[in-house]
């Protein structure tokens, strides 16, 4: 299979798994705290590709650890929580629209960062996509007109995610995807093992809260595809495509993301569409090669 059709494929399959993501958030906090969500998706994360990562320790370069280390802090352990706690306070369908301005953050860092050439074409698509994600932020479900201050937490989220592009591509393009995966998840997952059973009542609920075990698997899933297998594919994917490439992954995960929402019922504008459809022609615009 030719790098081009397998990273359409890989981008196929990583949008279906991420976009699906924001809909499990929000099944997992009918019952747990923001915090036991998203340091339980790092932790099932971590715990699956463990054996993976005790093997592949030898094998860190000198100096790379570093790297490894802020990839699995920026790529999974913080954003994990900032879109749990603002899954709290937005739908998800919105949460997944407006983590479509990764890419534009990803440009951002690469040329300020980076030495990447920055084009007229490509400062406009910018400007459209930030337009589409302030629509997108101040339009509530209702139609109002008023900032969800929730929504900044997503976006914050965006660019820690951008920044781990960065560093992947940029640091860490030497490894194998399943290995470099393991590895930083494994940095993350610490901390978030820590936090789950010393800071949250986690076990507790799991013990005596009736819909626990409902919630659980649906994190559970979260923790296993979004934070493990899509990984992989994702840092595959980097490899043989770029960071700007890789991150139109956010072309389809809002379309995902807008589709579990309209079948959970939650309610949307037709603010909510404009915001989107800017935001993506932002990303076309950014990926514009001439």
């Amino acid at each position: 299979m030719n790098n081009r059709l397998q990273a359409i494929l890989l981008l196929a399959i990583t949008s279906l798994i991420w976009g699906s993501s924001f809909i499990l958030i929000k099944r997992g906090l009918e019952v747990f705290e923001p915090l036991e969500v998203a340091t339980l998706r790092v932790t099932v994360g971590c715990l699956v590709f463990l054996p993976i990562a005790i093997a592949n320790l030898k094998n860190i370069r000198k100096g790379d650890m570093k790297f490894m280390i802020l990839s699995g802090l920026m790529g999974s352990f913080f954003p994990s929580i900032l879109f749990s706690v603002a899954g709290s306070g937005m739908s998800s369908a919105l949460s997944g629209m407006l983590n479509g301005i990764t890419p534009l953050f990803t440009f951002i860092i690469s040329g300020l960062f980076f030495s990447y050439t920055f084009r007229k074409k490509q400062i406009w698509g910018i400007l459209v996509g930030f337009l589409g994600a302030m629509i997108l932020a101040f339009s509530k479900g209702n139609g109002a007109i008023d900032l969800n201050v929730f929504s900044l937490l997503v976006v914050l989220a965006t660019v820690l995610y951008a920044i781990n592009v960065n560093i992947l591509n940029q640091f860490l393009n030497g490894y194998k995807p399943l290995a470099l995966t393991a590895l930083c998840i494994l940095f993350a997952g610490i901390p978030a093992m820590g936090i789950l059973f010393g800071q949250t009542a986690f076990a507790d609920k799991m013990l005596h809260h009736p819909g626990a075990m409902r919630a659980f698997g649906f994190v559970f899933l979260l923790g296993l595809m979004g934070t493990s297998v899509a990984m992989v594919l994702f840092n595959r994917l980097i490899q043989i495509s770029g960071p700007v490439t890789a991150s139109t992954v956010t072309y389809l995960m809002p379309v995902i993301a807008l589709f579990w929402g309209f079948v959970d019922n939650e309610a949307l504008n037709m603010f909510h569409f404009f915001g989107l459809a800017a935001i993506l022609g932002g990303v076309f615009l950014v990926n514009q090669k001439k």
